[in-house]
């Protein structure tokens, strides 16, 4: 059961391993981009390259679905990011019961934007936590969990990636200690519980009036998608990389401070001075800050997130 990319490792581990699923459950196509064009979630298409059956149904727990289930007789229901609550009925399925891939070291981030979440904070370390489904979010015994240091150039995107491919991984390790019978389960501590929720549009703008640490954070907690927004010239902008400096020019947040040749944009905070090192402007791809300035000409004191005076 999962839906989005970080889910689409699993799906080429099990089956690689000889442990193809009997089926995929996902959520329903859903229209996107501009068009609207009804799109099949990633996991759909990796299930039908791979030749696993799928379905899509709009409440998983409904009775149909339920004996759909059952009639398979399964070992075990796995689920990474399948972005919907499980019921009793079905974790109590199958022989081995029912398991979650999550990309935190719970009980840190519980939650629907754990990665995120763990950049923004500056968190020095992340990884991978298996653990049984129970009725509340997250919170279920840990089977198995594996550490991952961050590293400077990780951002959500990259960051994302590794811990898939690691979480796929971790599982067909779990897989192996439920076959031998050495899996082993450890009561998650409720006192170290932190969680993180969904993020909202408001969450991508930048306030160039905070300091260069928490946009820094920001940012990587952004990149390369959704991608922290600004304007420049009053037209939309995403910041894709930043890096903080020991600058500190005192101009108004947000003002250019210099274009630093093969480098990028020196821009003040509310505190030191940030550079943009890679951006992306709306409708094209993404591109140096430096690249950016040789188009726009930028001028010192012109300033990014400027309101639109229109609105």
């Amino acid at each position: 059961m999962g839906t989005p990319q970080f889910a689409v490792p699993i799906l080429d581990h099990l089956t690689n391993n000889g442990y193809k699923p009997l089926l995929c459950v996902t959520q329903p196509d859903k229209p996107q981009g501009r068009k609207r064009k009804l799109t099949a979630p990633v996991v759909k298409q990796k299930s039908i390259e791979l030749g696993i059956p799928v379905i899509q149904p709009e409440n998983i727990n409904d009775n149909e679905t339920e004996e759909q289930i059952k009639e398979l007789n399964p070992d075990l229901i796995i689920t990474a990011a399948y972005g919907g609550y499980i019921g009793r009925n079905l974790r109590k399925l199958p022989r081995f019961g029912a398991i979650n891939i999550h990309p935190s070291l719970l009980p840190a981030w519980r939650g629907a934007s754990p990665v995120n979440a763990s950049l923004w904070a500056g968190d020095q370390e992340t990884g991978v936590t298996i653990f049984r489904l129970v009725a509340k979010m997250d919170a279920g015994p840990v089977l198995y969990q594996s550490r991952y240091t961050i590293k400077e150039e990780d951002n959500y995107t990259k960051l994302l990636d590794k811990l898939a491919i690691a979480g796929a991984e971790d599982l067909i390790e779990m897989i192996h200690r439920f076959e031998n019978g050495t899996a082993k389960e450890t009561i998650q501590d409720e006192t170290k519980a932190t969680h993180c929720r969904k993020l909202n549009k408001e969450d991508f703008l930048i306030n160039w009036a905070d300091q260069a640490k928490g946009i820094y954070n920001q940012v990587r907690a952004l990149a390369e998608k959704p991608g922290a927004s600004t304007t420049f010239r009053k037209r939309p902008l995403k910041i894709i990389s930043t890096r903080i400096t020991d600058n500190k020019s005192n101009k108004a947040p947000g003002s250019v401070v210099e274009v630093i040749k093969n480098s990028g944009i020196l821009v003040a905070t509310g505190d030191k001075d940030l550079l943009i090192e890679y951006l992306q402007p709306a409708g094209k791809k993404i591109m140096s800050a430096f690249d950016f300035n040789l188009g726009a000409r930028i001028e010192m004191g012109e300033r990014f997130g400027e309101p639109d005076e229109s609105e």
